[in-house]
């Protein structure tokens, strides 16, 4: 078999979106009023929700923002992107190129994956209308109820549709927490801005859209990507947004024509992958 440099970090980010499907349950509303758990997009549910306390896990919440077939490739909390970041590049010791390679890949926030339908469920981003991979939220959602209310969602040009959700905060294992903490420390760089046990995330319940063209404006930027088992460029990301058809395409074009792409071992889109043996599904989950 031939090895892919980013295995044990994709086999761990996929093992945590294999516990959010498995504790999907499609919950009742447990009240009416969402008054003081409403949250305009991601960055406020995490901040005034979460990291204030003003929401529980198993409380339900109204939530108003971008939701898309894209979710993070590692799912955590964004407030801790910049601490991640400077950490790895204010590092002083020795390390490999190939460490440093895994190490800046899971380091950064936004690349993202698009799984479509997973067991009659279905993993989903959610973010701030005008949003950002490396800021955001996952969810899960029943697939027939998904396609009810959003019948293109998994067309391959549909990145995500401004609006009103109401969900319950769950939590599930994080898996990529623990194999980050390990690569980090084998360098001796004490990274611990994730969260290793456990990762919030909304069982979605009811989806809204809204009917003015002018409340439907929304974007999403971030990185499609793919993983080689060339050691020398063990990854190939580029960035862009992917509301824009044309810019996205472009970025897949980068990765497919990279010299490197003839030992692409898992590429990040199930829908647009050139190959199912490729897709990060079939590979991990």
């Amino acid at each position: 078999m031939i090895e892919i440099i980013a295995r044990p970090l994709l086999e761990a980010a996929a093992q945590t979106f294999v516990g959010a499907i498995s504790g999907y349950t499609f919950d009742k509303f447990k009240n009416k009023i969402y008054k003081e758990n409403t949250f305009e997009g991601a960055l406020d549910l995490w901040q005034r929700g979460i990291h204030c306390g003003n929401v529980n896990y198993e409380d339900t919440i109204a939530f108003d923002g971008l939701l898309s077939p894209y979710i993070q490739l590692f799912p955590r909390d964004p407030y801790q992107n910049a601490v991640r970041w400077n950490s790895l590049y204010n590092f002083e010791g020795k390390i490999d190129s190939k460490e440093f390679s895994n190490l800046e890949f899971y380091a950064g926030s936004d690349e993202t994956i698009r799984t479509g339908s997973l067991n009659g469920e279905t993993l989903i981003g959610l973010y701030d209308r005008y949003g950002y991979i490396g800021e955001g939220m996952l969810g899960v959602v029943a697939t027939n109820y998904l396609l009810k209310q959003i019948p293109n969602f998994f067309s391959e040009s549909f990145f995500g549709v401004h609006v009103r959700a109401t969900g319950t905060l769950a939590k599930c294992p994080s898996q990529h927490g623990f194999i980050a903490q390990g690569m980090f420390q084998k360098v001796g760089l004490n990274l611990n801005t994730d969260q290793y046990r456990e990762i919030p995330y909304v069982k979605i319940n009811t989806i809204k859209l809204y009917k003015k063209e002018k409340d439907k404006v929304c974007s999403l930027l971030g990185s499609p990507w793919a993983a080689t088992s060339n050691s020398a460029e063990p990854y190939l990301v580029q960035y862009g947004y992917f509301s824009n058809e044309l810019e996205l395409n472009n970025c897949v074009q980068k990765i497919v024509t990279s010299p490197s792409w003839d030992k692409v071992q898992v590429f990040y889109d199930s829908l647009k992958s050139p190959s199912p043996s490729l897709s990060f599904v079939n590979n991990f989950m």
